[in-house]
């Protein structure tokens, strides 16, 4: 028992600053995410309130959060809930930033990243669930980059020499990137 708190004693920073550093990544994403959506952005560093505000902001009901807190005490059958009702906030999140419905299992299990991600991209707020996004459904889950290949011909030179023979690395992209926002 005494190597266990020994050992306890001895790795208790490394978690501890690598717990501070989850959290401050998880704080910025939020801050920006919440400055898109028209809230305050230190509301993200706020633990209790922060849920509250993005449960307000992503599903339009500020307490859902509740359920999550209160089931998390009840051991496994509340923890399966608990992690029902944190997809269910997850899926509403990724939905009003205009995210696929994929991007809810990244909110879930990784979420300061995800956070992150969405705080500082180019996606907007478009309201809880996604009510304002009039993007047509292929636009909205998937965002590729359409690109041609184009064979170039070699050029000829100006004198009569014979033209080298092209070689097959003389190819130009060409990318056309059409979101269809």
């Amino acid at each position: 028992m005494e190597s266990i708190l020994a050992y306890a004693q001895e790795n208790s920073a490394q978690g501890s600053s690598m717990s501070t550093f989850w959290f401050i990544l998880g704080a910025i994403g939020l801050w920006k995410m919440f400055e898109k959506a028209g809230v305050p952005g230190w509301t993200g560093i706020i633990p209790l309130y922060r849920d509250y505000k993005l449960c307000e902001k992503v599903m339009d009901n500020p307490w859902y959060w509740v359920r999550v807190l209160v089931l998390v005490f009840i051991p496994f059958i509340g923890w399966i809930g608990a992690l029902y009702f944190q997809y269910q906030i997850c899926l509403a999140t990724a939905k009003a930033y205009g995210k696929p419905d994929g991007w809810a299992w990244g909110y879930l299990f990784l979420a300061p990243i995800f956070w992150l991600i969405t705080g500082f991209d180019t996606s907007s707020y478009y309201g809880p669930f996604g009510s304002g996004d009039n993007r047509t459904g292929e636009a909205r889950q998937a965002k590729t980059v359409d690109f041609d290949v184009i064979k170039n011909e070699p050029i000829q030179p100006a004198q009569e020499e014979p033209a080298p023979a092209a070689e097959e690395s003389d190819v130009d992209f060409d990318f056309n990137q059409d979101v269809g926002e």
